[in-house]
């Protein structure tokens, strides 16, 4: 059991150390056109992006097209692409727990903006993370960072059964897509039409396998440290391109997730079966959306791009939370170690007492037999004597016993008075109540005392 807690708390170590930095999928290719190499395409990122309406989108293509200036009724195609870097804003990310700054980024100016370090309730809470919302003023373009949650499985049904009675059931999916799909969709977008799921862009892709190769190191020195065997470590994404509507509008976003999972052989008795437990952990949950139509168009502008590239964190912040997260895993660990002993104690207690009780069932069922066997020997008894009785009876015949010596006698029971000699050889028998053969014709040598009946 002790092998157990260790185990767990290793694996919960290794999650906030493998977890302290978050991916974001805000940038997903780059954008190969220019304003000075592709008018029409830059004008094209103008519209999508909300800096220029539909209208004048098609008076600046129509006279791109034409080979003449743009109207001077609004700026010039370069300056509005000018404007669409320049005009960016500088926000942050508070941490309330810590009171300061623990990410700041760039988003267009005129976008909305929320954001914090959110520290959810829950079994499936991975502790503080960021949360985020920054969206165009019509709310239709919008990019998005959801906390990161944690879930458990194990194949011991014991452990699933506490998990339950926890009201934290436990939750067999370890891959990214799964994730998406089976959980974050249906609670975030409930109404939303999956319409296709993908894997990472191959620089994700890469990225996540140079990952993995330090994760696997890390986990590896920690389960040394710990006494245990390396876990199972993996590490996955996924893309999930969805459709819905939002206030009237359709709208497509892409939601993306890494997770990663951490699977051992739980410590088990001899000739008992192996237990897998697995604990996963997202690294939040992204979302891009853009109006139906232009989602491809958004992934690869420059302000997602520049939105993704331009998010930093406060390296004191950074510190200090990971420090925290250290210091929290290892007095978790502390406080398991000593529930663990005090169930270790309460244990022995129980056993004692139930040793105990065992002895007293024990010297309860002994007496209890004793006692039917008692019970069945005096009723065979009281069977046979009855059987013996009748059988004297009926041969006229009775039981006597000599005062002295104890001795029973079989006689005749139609005399009142029965006297036997002191040597038990001569029995007298007789009807007379005054006769008495003490001192009388019989040799001296000899006493007689008279038979009790019995």
């Amino acid at each position: 059991m002790k092998g157990i807690f260790a185990l767990i708390a290793c694996l919960a170590l290794m999650t906030v150390l493998g977890t302290s930095a978050v991916l974001y999928v805000f940038v997903v290719k780059p954008r190969l056109s220019s304003a000075g190499s592709d008018k029409f395409a830059a004008l094209k990122e103008l519209r999508d992006s909300g800096a220029i309406s539909s209208q004048e989108y098609d008076t600046r293509a129509h006279a791109a097209s034409a080979g003449a200036p743009a109207s001077s009724s609004g700026p010039s195609m370069i300056s509005s692409v000018a404007a669409a870097f320049t005009g960016a804003r500088k926000v942050e990310i508070s941490d309330p727990a810590y009171q300061t700054v623990a990410y700041t980024m760039e988003i267009p100016g005129d976008w909305k903006f929320a954001g914090e370090i959110a520290r959810p309730p829950g079994c499936h809470s991975n502790g503080a993370a960021l949360r985020l919302t920054a969206q165009s003023p019509d709310g239709m373009t919008a990019a998005v960072v959801l906390p990161s949650v944690t879930w458990s499985w194990s194949t011991d049904e014991n452990i699933r059964k506490i998990a339950e009675r926890n009201h934290c059931p436990g939750i067999d999916i370890d891959t990214a897509a799964s994730f998406l799909v089976n959980i974050a969709i249906p609670n975030i977008r409930p109404n939303a039409k999956v319409v296709e799921v993908l894997p990472l862009l191959p620089e994700g892709q890469a990225g996540l396998k140079d990952q993995l190769a330090k994760q696997q190191e890390m986990s590896a020195d920690a389960a040394q440290r710990f006494g245990n065997k390396p876990p199972k470590v993996t590490l996955d994404g996924a893309r999930v391109r969805i459709q819905y509507e939002r206030e009237g509008h359709p709208v497509e976003e892409m939601v993306g997730a890494v997770i990663q999972c951490n699977e051992t052989i739980m410590p088990h008795l001899p000739n008992q079966p192996e237990n897998q437990l697995r604990i996963c952990t997202t690294r939040g949950t992204q979302i891009t959306r853009a109006p139906k139509g232009h989602l491809d168009e958004e992934l690869a502008s420059a302000q997602i791009k520049n939105m993704g590239a331009s998010l930093k964190a406060n390296p004191d912040w950074q510190n200090r939370m990971l420090a925290d997260q250290v210091a929290g895993a290892q007095r978790w660990m502390a406080d398991n170690n000593r529930q663990f002993q005090a169930n270790l104690q309460q244990n022995q207690k129980n056993f004692e007492a139930m040793q105990q009780r065992a002895k007293q069932f024990d010297a309860n069922l002994r007496a209890s037999t004793d006692h039917a066997i008692a019970a069945d020997r005096q009723r065979q008894a009281a069977i046979d004597a009855s059987a013996h009785a009748t059988a004297l009876y009926s041969l006229d015949r009775q039981e006597f016993r000599n005062p002295n010596t104890g001795q029973i006698i079989e006689a005749s029971n139609q005399y009142n008075h029965q006297w036997i000699s002191s040597d038990g050889s001569t029995l007298i028998q007789t009807d007379s109540h005054t006769y008495d053969p003490n001192g009388r014709v019989y040799p001296v040598s000899q006493s007689w005392t008279e038979l009790v009946a019995k």
